[in-house]
């Protein structure tokens, strides 16, 4: 979710946005403890499930239960499970999934907890793989626990030289972005995390335990990248494809609303001249916009770029717009202060220093630039949503470059040909009122439908909305029919029934 960046960078304060990004906005004292949980689950042998974990079983009352079952999205802190499986391992999520065969038990399953849809929350059985978080740098590749957060990742991979592309949300698991597909200010440059994904482990639906690459069980292989967490087998660890550390440079300016044309116009120009090293993103709150971005290399490779792109707006770049970065400063943000178990939630570590916020969103891909009845509807909906005095805003991502170089259908991530997506995005504190995020979900689902006539169509399978009417027609596309297939070949029973259901 760029947004963490795009606020880390100075955004907010220059567009004034009332997103307190991920990871920001206070830390769970001021939110009400959760409500009690409902009752048991009648005959449920939960004793059975603690004695078969290697990990721990939690139950309402006890130590650190109230903590860990707190998800990331604090929308759906009424959520309480009965119990929650915290896996040390592969054998531990093999016998928490047969268990709730077994006992006919629903379950839910979460990496990092961030689903705007709540997807890692539920009320029976929450398999948790957030302690499975190993780091393992071998050469250029690494293998990681399904529970990875992404600040467990770069800080191990940046200290040794190297990083992989993705998200800017250093609290997100490893598994749920992944199987998502994986934007980020790299993106362009080194494609989308999944399609560094050289193999997985995972658990599957009877309780096998296999190995997945694209000589091993590839067609399972094909669907993890892109297809969605939790849809047809459970990740225990990636091995991905690393890249070296380069000189990285920040640019970015603010705009009025008045200049949100000229801007948009010529940022949607922008990539017929603009390589692939660099990656830009527009941040709209009906108010200002704020233009900003990451390049690969030094100020001078970058300057011509960008001034060509002031030009054509009508500005005169002044140097300082410019600014060198490191690949700490970038893909941690203010987590460089911090140590690396300050740099979580508490839910995720009982060091974490992170808050937590309620959030709502959905999203667009757009193959085309949008045309000047295009501009005026985006522009005349964010200052409609301003003038409410509500939040909301639209993240526009460039696209292209490494991620157009896969073919739509060679991974389960179908949006290979978008010229840049949009998240529409709306942020409450945590403890918010259940009909302020109702809303705030009919707001940025209505976006698509202002868009419609000008977008692909298409959603982003990690920006969950339910709201969407064929949301998974809207994820795939053209590969869904193929991504059914896989899914029948492999759980055939459909004890898998993450969102949105194939």
């Amino acid at each position: 979710m760029e947004r963490r960046q795009f606020l880390t960078l100075g955004g907010a304060a220059a567009i004034g946005l009332n997103l307190p990004g991920c990871g920001g906005g206070g830390g769970d004292s001021a939110v009400p403890p959760p409500p009690p949980a409902p009752p048991p689950a009648s005959g449920v042998d939960w004793d059975a499930l603690s004695r078969q974990l290697q990990g721990s079983l939690l139950r309402p009352g006890a130590i650190d239960f109230d903590r860990v079952a707190r998800a990331a999205n604090a929308r759906y802190d009424s959520q309480q499970p009965q119990a929650i499986a915290r896996c040390s391992g592969a054998a531990d999520i093999a016998a928490a999934l047969t268990f709730s065969q077994q006992q006919k038990l629903a379950f839910t399953t979460r990496s990092g907890g961030h689903s705007y849809l709540g997807a890692s929350s539920g009320s029976a059985l929450l398999i948790d793989v957030g302690a499975m978080d190993g780091v393992q740098l071998d050469g250029e590749s690494v293998t990681v626990g399904a529970g990875a957060k992404l600040v467990d990742i770069y800080d191990t991979l940046i200290s040794n030289g190297r990083c992989l592309s993705s998200g800017s949300c250093v609290t997100v698991g490893i598994a749920g972005i992944t199987l998502g597909g994986g934007v980020g200010v790299l993106d362009r440059a080194h494609g989308l995390t999944c399609d560094a994904l050289l193999s997985a482990r995972v658990v599957t639906a009877d309780g096998r335990q296999l190995d997945c690459s694209a000589t091993q069980n590839a067609d399972l292989f094909w669907a993890l990248r892109g297809g969605g967490g939790g849809q047809v087998a459970l990740v225990t660890s990636l091995t991905f494809q690393t890249h070296a550390v380069q000189p990285l440079v920040q640019f970015g300016a603010t705009f009025t609303q008045a200049e949100l044309p000229a801007v948009l116009s010529a940022w949607q120009a922008w990539p017929q001249t603009l390589p692939d090293t660099v990656w830009s993103q527009l941040a709209l709150n009906g108010g200002s916009t704020y233009l900003w971005g990451i390049a690969i290399g030094d100020a001078a490779a970058v300057q011509p770029h960008w001034n060509g792109l002031l030009a054509r707006i009508g500005r005169t770049p002044p140097d300082a717009m410019l600014q060198a970065r490191t690949y700490r400063d970038v893909m941690l943000g203010s987590c460089a202060t911090l140590s690396r178990a300050q740099c979580h939630l508490p839910s995720q570590n009982t060091s974490g220093v992170l808050g937590r916020v309620a959030m709502a969103a959905s999203s667009d891909f757009f193959d085309t630039p949008l045309n000047t009845a295009g501009t005026t509807a985006l522009g005349d909906a964010l200052q409609q949503r301003r003038g409410s005095g509500r939040p909301g805003a639209a993240l526009l991502n460039l696209m292209g470059g490494a991620i157009a170089r896969v073919a739509p259908d060679a991974t389960a991530f179908p949006h290979r040909r978008a010229l840049f997506s949009a998240q529409y995005l709306a942020e409450y504190p945590a403890g918010s009122a259940a009909a302020t995020l109702d809303e705030a979900a009919t707001w940025a689902n209505g976006m698509r439908a202002t868009m419609a006539a000008w977008s692909s169509g298409g959603a982003y399978v990690n920006y969950l909305d339910g709201l969407l009417a064929k949301p998974a027609e809207a994820y795939y596309g053209a590969n869904l029919a193929r991504l059914r297939q896989v899914k029948q070949a492999w759980d055939p029973a459909g004890v898998f029934k993450a969102l949105p259901a194939l």
